[in-house]
């Protein structure tokens, strides 16, 4: 039987999908790309907002309606949340909530009687569900307890999976022929609180030293928690050609007042502090971040110092929210909701800054040297090591024969580094 995995929201998330395909596999299930030949249709939902509630919910809807005989099963953080309203809508087959996830390749093993297989000729597109990277969760959870966040409720506490097995994923992905991992979780720079000495800069190095994983990403790292031992990596000639230079940072808010309402544990002097330290430090590195627009209590003139912050930042990117009321959360009871058409303003007046952040980036890259991952099946575009995307230029006759590739940035079409391979 075919299983087509459909993912929505955060890095975590893709590891979750990725993580099940591999479980499924071993069921005697197939992974499948065509969602027209496929029998169970998954999809591992996000719950971090209202829209992502939607999201899921038309989805699920639009695959019924278009394939009535199709098994659909919904899990991820939704139905961890709020079960009863997926299965309300009256068309899913299976429900797993988020704490169950791990059960679910077993679930449908059961209802199908499926048999157990070996899953040594499982190929890496089918592991990585399409992708060209893929994602490791190396924590889950989170302590934090941010106002506006749902998160902790349906991921939990925060828990670090153990070195060994984190090391033993990546060489088994290296086998298979994969070039990038994302390590990715909840609370990275907490990660090993709850082991014996471990710390993040302590997994890292050990990623590095114990795989021969070629290319190595952070999902994403909050201000305060950064250090001169886990940044010194990214200098060393050792390892520096194999760490990705691109870091997210969430920032949130541009104002002070805004953040301790959201108990965020740092300034925003701490987060211009170690941008621009990041910036001085590593060569062609890019820095991205998140914004929430119209948390309750913004006023304009904390509007006003997240557009004069965001300006003078070093940013490539600003991923805006606007903000979602989130029943389980304390700014739930918040008062002084900012009114959903001036939060609507807000967030394109940032949009416009993060295109204005983009297109600098992107100019600074224009006749660089950079390194490419390919991600379709054509292979004629991916990411730099930066994180930026990449096309190859429509005139060229020079095609990649290798999955990461140099190649010369030579114009900017369509928000997309378009050039050549680099003789």
């Amino acid at each position: 039987m075919n299983v087509y995995i459909e993912t929505h929201g955060c890095k975590l998330n893709i590891a979750d999908s990725q993580r099940i395909s591999k479980e499924i596999l071993s069921k005697g299930f197939s992974i499948s790309d065509d969602l027209e030949k496929s029998d169970i249709y998954i999809l591992n939902t996000c719950t971090v907002t209202k829209s992502a509630d939607k999201k899921a919910r038309n989805r699920l809807r639009n695959i019924k309606k278009n394939h009535p005989t199709m098994h659909l099963v919904a899990t991820g953080c939704y139905p961890q949340r709020n079960e009863s309203e997926i299965l309300s809508l009256g068309i899913v087959d299976t429900v797993i909530k988020n704490d169950k996830k791990n059960e679910l390749p077993l679930v449908l093993s059961n209802k199908f009687y499926k048999e157990t297989k070996s899953e040594s000729n499982s190929n890496i597109e089918d592991l990585l569900i399409g992708r060209t990277r893929a994602s490791i969760a190396i924590q889950k959870g989170c302590n934090q307890i941010c106002s506006y966040c749902i998160v902790p409720k349906v991921r939990g506490r925060e828990n670090s999976i153990h070195p060994n097995e984190i090391i033993s994923q990546i060489n088994y992905l290296v086998s298979k022929g994969c070039k990038e991992v994302v390590l990715t979780g909840t609370q990275l720079g907490t990660y090993g609180y709850d082991l014996d000495n471990m710390s993040l800069h302590r997994l890292l190095l050990g990623v590095l030293e114990q795989t021969q994983i070629v290319r190595l990403r952070l999902s994403s790292v909050q201000p305060h928690e950064f250090n001169d031992d886990i940044l010194g990596l990214w200098k060393n000639k050792k390892y520096k050609d194999r760490l990705c230079p691109h870091f997210h940072i969430p920032l949130q808010s541009g104002s002070n007042n805004v953040l301790k309402s959201m108990r965020r544990k740092y300034s925003t002097q701490e987060f211009l502090e170690i941008v621009k330290h990041i910036k001085t430090i590593i060569p062609n590195s890019s820095i991205t971040t998140d914004i929430i627009v119209g948390f309750p209590g913004e006023t304009e003139e904390d509007h006003l110092r997240t557009k004069a912050l965001l300006k003078i930042s070093e940013l490539s990117e600003i991923h805006v929210f606007p903000y979602s009321v989130r029943p389980g959360t304390s700014a739930f009871y918040l008062n002084d909701k900012v009114q959903s058409s001036v939060i609507t303003k807000r967030a394109k007046e940032i949009r416009n800054i993060s295109d204005d952040l983009k297109n600098k980036h992107m100019k600074s890259l224009l006749n660089t040297d950079q390194n490419v991952l390919w991600e379709n099946k054509n292979s004629l575009s991916g990411y730099t090591e930066n994180y930026t995307y990449f096309s190859l230029s429509k005139s060229t006759n020079k095609k990649p024969t290798l999955p990461i590739t140099k190649v010369k940035v030579k114009s900017i079409e369509d928000n997309t580094l378009v050039g050549i391979i680099s003789i």
